[in-house]
């Protein structure tokens, strides 16, 4: 918080901000600076020659720019105004939900509902309009406390779990902005 802090009010860097050890910010795309044989955002070179001058280690591939950035996993498209997974993690995801499917004699223990429930709860933030999938499947975990104990398939779960593998793939997307409701000229105050 305290680096966050002299960014913005002693370096003059308006727009940082800091999600647990992660600063994150924007720059405009014509202020490139050449800094350790790249050119990156000058805000960005100011904060690392700030952390260099404070011997506040951090790791250069680590130090990202541009217009689409992987953020906790999440490819976030700062021009379309979107957040997505992408191809190879909605493969591993439909992966996943079809072999949770497959457990031999139907009856995952609750370790792999839990696994399942969050892995899907973390997927469906972009992909908000799936939630109700997850229902079931939370609602079948309900009152559970033994790790290991074997908890049965039913049918209204796999219904549901059986939808996602289908829809995800051609669904997966959250737009901060939807340029189809509305022109420039129409954004006034």
């Amino acid at each position: 918080g305290l680096l966050c802090w002299i960014g913005i009010h002693k370096l003059n860097i308006p727009d940082l901000h800091v999600y647990m050890d992660d600063f994150f910010g924007w720059d405009f795309a014509t202020n490139l600076v050449f800094y350790r044989g790249l050119f990156c955002p000058g805000q960005q070179v100011q904060l690392m020659i700030f952390w260099e001058f404070i011997s506040c280690p951090f790791d250069d591939p680590k130090q990202l720019h541009g217009h689409t950035l992987k953020i906790i996993g999440f490819w976030v498209d700062a021009n379309k105004g979107s957040i997505s997974l992408d191809h190879d993690s909605i493969c591993h995801l439909v992966s996943d939900i079809e072999a949770f499917l497959a457990t031999p004699g139907r009856a995952p223990i609750l370790l792999k509902w839990q696994h399942m429930g969050g892995y899907l709860n973390w997927a469906l933030n972009v992909f908000p309009w799936g939630c109700p999938a997850l229902s079931e499947l939370y609602r079948k975990m309900a009152g559970k406390l033994f790790k290991f104990m074997k908890i049965f398939i039913n049918a209204a779960v796999r219904e549901d779990l059986m939808w996602l593998p289908t829809t995800i793939p051609k669904a997966i997307s959250v737009h901060f902005v939807d340029s189809t409701h509305w022109v420039d000229s129409k954004a006034d105050m």
